[in-house]
C-alpha cells in the first residue's frame, strides 16, 4: 500500500523554509526623523519586596488560626504549625520588636557550629547582639523538606512566552507549565504572556514593535524591581541553514521564510531586552541552530547581550518540545519557586527527566565574569546508557554490515590501572574503551569478512553520579567559555565540521 498523506500538524521545531536575507519591503524611518512609534520603557512601578505566603516547613500557607511568622533577613515564613510557641509567649513573639530568623537563615548561620534554634529575638538578630525571646529552644514541629536556601516564591513572577505566529502553532509544556506556576501564587505575583510574531517584512516588524508596548508596561509593573522572568522560544530551525524561522510571506497563508538567527532573536526579543535581562530562557528550537556554526555563534552572541541568567538549548535534529514536560516542572520547582542557582541544582533537573536524554542532549549556557571579562560558560550534558550510548556516544541501532537490529553483544571493556599516590591503597581502575561485537551467526558470510566489530573510546567528561540509575545516568562532557565577537553577515550556516572556501572561513571567525 502506497504511503498516505497526511496533513497532521508538524510536531518538530525543523523544517524547511525559503532564507530571506532582510525583511521585505521599505527599510525603517532613517535615524533622527520623526516616528509615531511610542516609547518602549514605562516608568517602573516599583513594589517592596514581599515575603513568601508558604511556610518553608509544610509548604502550605496560613488558614483560620494558622500565623505565618517572616524573617526578618529573608523573604522565608514559617508557620505556627510547624514551630511551637509556648502558649506563655504566643502574644509576645507576636510584638512588631520582636525579630525573627527562620530555620534556613539559621541552617545557614550555624552550618561550621551546630547551635540551638531560638527563633526570636529581642529588637535585633543575633548577628547584631540579639538575644533570645524564648526561655529555651524552638521546638519544631515536622521535617524541613527543602534545600537550606531554598526560598519558596518570595517574589513575583512573568513567565515570557515568544512563539511563531500562524495557524501551524508548536505543541510545548510551556502553557502547563503557567497552570502549574499559578498555584504557588494564589492572591496574585505570577503573570503569563504569549508573545507571537510573523517579522519578515519592516511593515510587520513596525507593527510588532508597536503591539509590544502595553505588553512591556504591564510586565513592568507587575515585576516592580524584584520580580524574575523565565523567558521561552519557540520556533522552527531551517535544518539546511540553521536559520530561524521569521513569520510567512503576505497577509494570509503564504509559504515560512527564515532569517538568521541574529536577526530574528533581536527584533523579537528588543521590546522586552529590560524585561529579559538576568531571564532564564530555553530555546524550544531544532538542533539546526546548534549544528550551524554561524547560527549557533549569534545565538550565543545573542545569550550574552541581552544578559539572560541562563539559556538552554536541545541539540536534536527534529527536537519534540514536549519531551521536556517533566524537565521543565522541575525546572519551576527548583529554580522559579525555590530560587535555587541552575547550574548547581541542574544535575537534579537531569535526574528526573530520564525520558528527555533518550531524545536529545541538552546544552546549558550560563554568563561567568573571567579575569574582567564576561564570557559564556557551555556545559553540554548527554544520556549515558550502559549498552546504547556509553557516555552518551550513541552507538549504531543496526549493525552497517549485515543490517540486524540489536545484535551487540554484550560490550568488552578496556581499563586502564590509575596509580594511587597511597602505597597502601587499592589501585584505581577506570574504562577508558568498549568494544562492541555484532552477535548475527552469519555477519559478514556475504562478504567473506569476520563478524562486524567497533569501539567506542571514552572522551573527556565524567558522569553524573546524582542523576545515576541502574542502567543508565547523564554524562558531563567539559565546560567551554564563549567571548563576544563581531559576525559578519552571511547567507547560509556553514555547518561545524564543514570545511569551507578558502577565504570563507576565515571571514566567518573574524
Amino acid at each position: 500500500m502506497p504511503p498516505k498523506k497526511s496533513n497532521t500538524a508538524k510536531k518538530s521545531c525543523g523544517g524547511s523554509a525559503r532564507k530571506l536575507l532582510a525583511p521585505a519591503g521599505s527599510p525603517p524611518v532613517p535615524a533622527g526623523s520623526k516616528s509615531s512609534t511610542p516609547s518602549l520603557e514605562p516608568e517602573d512601578a516599583r513594589i517592596p519586596e514581599e515575603h513568601s505566603i508558604w511556610c518553608l516547613i509544610c509548604l502550605d500557607g496560613a488558614e483560620g488560626d494558622v500565623v505565618l511568622f517572616e524573617c526578618n533577613a529573608c523573604p522565608r515564613v514559617m508557620c505556627s504549625k510547624c514551630i511551637e510557641v509556648p502558649k506563655a509567649h504566643v502574644d509576645a513573639v507576636q510584638h512588631p520588636d520582636v525579630k525573627f530568623l527562620c530555620l534556613s537563615c539559621h541552617s545557614l548561620r550555624t552550618v561550621k557550629e551546630p547551635a540551638p534554634y531560638f527563633g526570636f529575638y529581642h529588637n535585633v538578630l543575633p548577628e547584631e547582639g540579639g538575644t533570645p525571646l524564648l526561655p529555651g529552644f524552638l521546638q519544631l514541629n515536622g521535617k524541613y523538606e527543602l534545600a537550606s536556601n531554598s526560598i519558596l516564591a518570595a517574589t513575583p513572577l512573568a513567565i515570557v512566552h515568544f512563539s511563531l505566529g500562524g495557524k501551524d502553532a508548536i505543541s510545548t509544556p510551556v502553557p502547563l507549565l503557567s497552570h502549574y506556576l499559578d498555584k504557588y501564587y494564589p492572591s496574585g505575583g505570577f503573570l503569563y504572556v504569549e508573545i507571537s510574531f510573523d517579522i519578515v517584512s519592516y511593515t510587520k516588524i513596525d507593527k510588532y514593535t508597536r503591539d509590544q508596548v502595553e505588553t512591556v508596561a504591564k510586565l513592568v509593573r507587575h515585576l516592580g524591581s524584584t520580580g524574575r522572568v523565565f523567558a521561552f522560544l519557540s520556533n522552527h530551525s531551517e535544518e539546511d541553514s540553521g536559520w530561524l524561522f521569521a513569520g510567512k510571506e503576505g497577509q494570509g497563508d503564504g509559504e515560512y521564510v527564515a532569517m538568521q538567527v541574529q536577526h530574528v532573536l533581536s527584533t523579537v526579543l528588543k521590546p522586552y531586552a529590560r524585561i529579559l535581562k538576568s531571564a532564564h530562557f530555553v530555546f524550544l528550537v531544532c538542533g539546526s541552530v546548534v549544528a550551524h556554526e554561524t547560527p549557533y555563534t549569534q545565538l550565543k552572541e545573542s545569550v550574552l547581550q541581552f544578559n539572560f541568567a541562563s539559556a538552554i538549548i536541545f541539540p536534536a535534529a527534529r527536537f519534540q518540545p514536549l519531551v521536556t514536560t517533566n524537565f521543565l516542572v522541575a525546572m519551576a520547582e527548583l529554580v522559579a519557586i525555590e530560587q535555587l542557582n541552575i547550574r548547581t541544582v541542574f544535575p537534579t533537573l537531569l535526574s528526573m527527566s530520564g525520558g528527555l536524554g533518550q531524545h536529545t542532549s541538552v546544552i546549558l549556557m550560563t554568563p561567568v565574569n573571567i579575569d574582567g571579562c564576561c564570557k559564556l560558560e557551555l556545559t553540554t550534558f548527554a544520556r549515558a546508557h550502559t549498552q546504547t550510548s556509553p557516555w552518551g556516544i550513541p552507538i549504531p541501532a543496526q549493525c552497517p554490515q549485515c543490517g540486524s537490529t540489536k545484535s551487540w553483544a554484550e560490550r568488552v571493556a578496556v581499563t586502564v590501572s590509575d596509580e594511587n599516590h597511597d602505597a597502601h591503597a587499592s589501585h584505581q581502575v577506570s574504562v577508558c574503551q568498549y568494544i562492541y561485537t555484532c552477535k548475527y551467526t552469519n555477519c559478514g558470510s556475504t562478504q567473506k569478512l569476520p563478524c562486524y566489530k567497533f569501539s567506542v573510546t571514552k572522551p573527556p567528561g565524567s558522569i553524573i553520579n546524582s542523576a545515576r540509575t541502574k542502567n543508565c545516568a547523564w554524562f558531563k562532557s567539559p565546560s567551554t567559555h564563549f567571548v563576544s565577537q563581531s559576525l559578519p553577515d552571511s547567507t547560509q550556516g556553514k555547518r561545524k565540521n564543514e570545511t569551507a572556501p578558502p577565504g570563507t572561513a576565515k571571514k566567518a571567525r573574524r
